[in-house]
């Protein structure tokens, strides 16, 4: 839940006059899995102990607070008042997305194969025991509503794909788990990035999902979730080189291209699950969400088979 606060001092003061409060969903089935999977502690954490040796612009938080026992936490957050957050239902432009790339390729440098993430017992892998429990249920859940209702949108390909992928789904989960290498985001997509007009400045927002991955996971994801068809098809396979490339110019030297795909193929599998949940049984809300849920399968299911995610099943 988000609304925005607007302060009054009763003196002169630098303060921030305008701010956005953060507060827990109020839709019950969306709250039980953020509260199972640790998203309010990840992100709360993350701007107390991870976001100011992040190189990349992300919202600043002004007060933190929680009481995970109660299932509460509460944020305020600066209001981003000279970028425009991008739009997800619409599409990623290819200034947006080269823009994207080239900053979350220094976000995973920064913290590649990084020792300290290993302190921080908040963080998760994708094959951590509650992920392992939770996530693999949420697709399983989704499969009869896709199955009945969305074989003539996608084709029997791409759901006979995730009938396969949902039936191998804690072994992929184990599979990208190992893969982990960095920080990632977690939940790369437009409605979590800022830009201005031209797209040379972007802000990062939401970092409920951050976990250590492989960065293919972050990559894949802003394709899966923001990407039409066509964009993929003209300058996908570019825009996949532009980030490994930045990868490597910014120091990481021990992640081939042939390892990059491989491990996007897979995380392609995996990402099948964040629209299949939105079909499947999330509260999306208004009918602008029913849209953007609508939008997210086709994008997110159609790049598995685009990309020949079958031959790492």
């Amino acid at each position: 839940v988000l609304a925005r606060l607007v302060g009054q001092y009763s003196k002169p003061t630098s303060a921030p006059t305008q701010m956005v409060l953060k507060l827990p969903t109020t839709a019950p089935e969306n709250k039980a899995v953020a509260l199972a999977l640790g998203i309010y502690v990840r992100e709360t954490n993350f701007f107390s102990e991870l976001a100011a040796r992040t190189p990349t612009a992300s919202v600043h938080c002004l007060y933190a607070d929680m009481d995970i026992a109660a299932g509460e936490f509460v944020l305020i957050l600066e209001e981003i008042a000279h970028l425009e957050v991008g739009d997800q239902l619409s599409g990623a432009n290819i200034a947006q997305l080269e823009l994207t790339l080239r900053q979350i390729a220094k976000w995973h440098a920064a913290w590649w194969l990084h020792p300290d993430l290993d302190i921080y017992d908040w963080l998760p892998t994708n094959d951590s025991p509650i992920q392992m429990a939770v996530v693999p249920d949420i697709m399983r859940g989704a499969m009869p509503v896709i199955e009945s209702e969305w074989v003539s949108k996608l084709g029997q390909e791409a759901v006979s794909l995730g009938r396969d992928t949902t039936d191998k789904f804690e072994e992929i989960l184990q599979r990208t788990g190992a893969a982990a290498k960095t920080l990632c985001h977690g939940d790369l997509r437009l409605e979590n990035i800022f830009f201005n007009d031209d797209a040379t400045d972007m802000m990062m927002i939401d970092f409920q999902m951050v976990l250590k991955a492989t960065p293919a996971q972050d990559v894949q994801y802003l394709f899966n979730s923001s990407v039409e068809p066509d964009i993929w098809r003209s300058d996908g396979m570019r825009l996949l080189h532009l980030y490994h490339d930045e990868l490597l110019a910014l120091g990481v030297s021990d992640y081939t291209w042939a390892t990059f795909w491989s491990e996007f193929q897979l995380q392609c599998l995996w990402g099948m699950v964040a629209p299949a949940s939105t079909v499947g049984g999330f509260d999306m809300g208004d009918e602008k969400g029913k849209k953007l849920a609508e939008r997210w399968m086709m994008r997110g299911w159609l790049l598995p088979t685009a990309v020949n995610a079958r031959e790492v099943l």
